[in-house]
């Protein structure tokens, strides 16, 4: 059996504002018409193509408030294959879910651990992989990239000629990264890994084995679901918070790949197969901007489907908007990213620093870090319309989806009116029970349980207007909830 362990967590923050903690890059469509984990999907499948006699499963590990986007997103796949989510109470870096890759599946199986921010050329990378294969039964395996210019923001692998890993470099300062250009000995570190689970294992036990023994712990005491998503079977692996949450913190480089390359008692051969093709991280906008289409004067511009733009010496710009029309007058070498709630404007060659801009919000504990205009939920979704947390009222546009109904809940600080513009729903509030239809209308006192649930076929869409002293997300009580 080979595993295909999707690393899918992170918050993607130098994305942001495109990327929010509670809908991260991983989710998005940034680079084409699908979302980057569908995307990291469809490069499974191209290698699963063309390595032969072999079972395959895919392994998805995310954060738990993201299970049910990555639920969604492998419908909107039609997969027919097994597959695995893996929810992480907490994110925990790279080794704590690889060490779990490789415990819960046989010792003999194989793993593919895979980032699922990366773009490559699948074709390319699918043979890359299968070079790999012949390597599993005794090596650590780590896919390297040959550089095409000097970069300081990438960790390094260090080989010989015959292939074999001397060591894994941290990011250089740009003296170093020049040097490591100019040898063909150095090669980025793409974060991609394959290996037997059973090697994998001994190296936990012999250079990380406090992880190796929380992880054991953790799943004995973490929750096991089956079902399916069409015609996909699927495991859910809730993994316990404790003992989770208090595992060291650490990446996969540090706590194994350094130690072992320094061991040369280790009977685990490591290897880097160089993969020489295209290939882009897109951890930034500079990132993103070189992976987009641009126009003749070299600029890149997202829109939604009517809008347009009009620009006037403008040149070499990464241009996002929300607007329908964008006008742009003598500017060059900018990015403008415009969301419902956020305008960010930077130059394009310091687009790093958008982390130091989440930074400074982080200490407001501002909401657009957590969450869009528009949030999903897995009952459907809601959008704000007007209003905010602390301005007395908000409106929201709540959509439900067929059969899912909200939490039963109570508010401390405010009182709701609901009016239903689509579908049909039932409603609770306090002891009595209600049917609602389009254009029906209710009010929820103060402090009153209440849920409200879609019972017809289609979507359910209602206005909330919510009236209070304060309208944060925090302020529900939740007596029973189905997610």
């Amino acid at each position: 059996m080979i595993n295909f362990v999707i690393l899918c967590g992170g918050s993607g923050s130098r994305l942001w504002p495109k990327s929010r903690e509670k809908l991260p890059k991983q989710f998005l469509k940034v680079t084409n018409d699908q979302t980057m984990l569908q995307n990291t999907i469809s490069r499974i499948l191209k290698i699963q193509s063309i390595i032969k006699n072999h079972e395959y499963k895919i392994v998805i590990i995310c954060n738990k408030d993201h299970f049910h986007i990555v639920k969604n997103q492998i419908h909107e796949l039609n997969l027919h294959c097994k597959v695995s989510i893996i929810s992480e109470p907490k994110g925990r870096d790279s080794a704590p879910p690889i060490c779990l890759a490789s415990l819960i599946s046989p010792e003999e199986d194989y793993s593919f651990i895979m980032p699922c921010d990366h773009v490559l050329d699948d074709d390319s990378f699918a043979q890359t992989c299968l070079t790999g294969i012949t390597y599993l039964e005794e090596s650590i395996v780590t896919f390297g990239i040959k550089p095409s210019y000097i970069e300081t923001g990438y960790g390094y692998i260090k080989t010989n000629e015959n292939n074999e890993t001397i060591d894994f470099i941290e990011k250089p300062n740009y003296l170093s990264a020049k040097k490591y250009f100019e040898d063909s000995n150095y090669l980025w570190n793409a974060g991609i890994f394959a290996f037997k689970n059973k090697n994998m294992k001994l190296c936990f036990e012999n250079y990380a084995v406090d992880i190796l023994n929380n992880c054991k712990e953790t799943l004995e005491n973490s929750l096991f679901k089956e079902s399916n998503i069409s015609d996909c079977d699927y495991e859910y692996i809730e993994l316990a918070n404790e003992p989770f949450v208090n595992c060291r913190s650490i990446s996969i480089d540090y706590a194994i790949m350094e130690p072992l390359c320094k061991d040369f008692s280790s009977n685990i051969k490591k290897i880097t197969i160089p993969y020489n093709f295209h290939w882009n991280d897109i951890g930034s906008f500079s990132a993103l901007y070189n992976e987009l289409e641009k126009d003749a004067s070299g600029n890149v511009f997202v829109f939604n489907r009517n809008g347009n733009v009009t620009c006037i010496e403008t040149k070499n710009c990464f241009i996002d908007s929300k607007k329908p029309i964008v006008a742009t007058i003598d500017i060059e070498n900018l990015v403008i990213i415009d969301t419902e709630d956020v305008l960010l404007i930077c130059n394009k060659d310091n687009t790093q620093k958008v982390k130091n801009i989440v930074n400074i919000f982080k200490e407001k504990k501002a909401p657009q870090l957590l969450f869009h205009q528009t949030v999903l939920r897995p009952w459907g979704s809601y959008t704000i319309l007007d209003g905010d947390d602390n301005s007395g009222f908000k409106v929201k546009r709540i959509e439900v989806l067929p059969g899912k109904r909200l939490s039963l809940q109570s508010h401390e600080f405010r009182s709701e009116h609901w009016v239903v513009s689509k579908g049909t729903a039932k409603a609770i509030v306090g002891e009595q029970e209600y049917i609602l239809n389009s254009n029906d209308h209710i009010y929820i006192p103060l402090k009153t349980v209440h849920r409200i649930e879609n019972i017809g076929t289609n979507m359910l869409e209602f206005i909330e207007t919510q009236i209070g002293n304060y309208l944060g997300e925090d302020d529900i009580v939740r007596y029973h909830e189905d997610f």
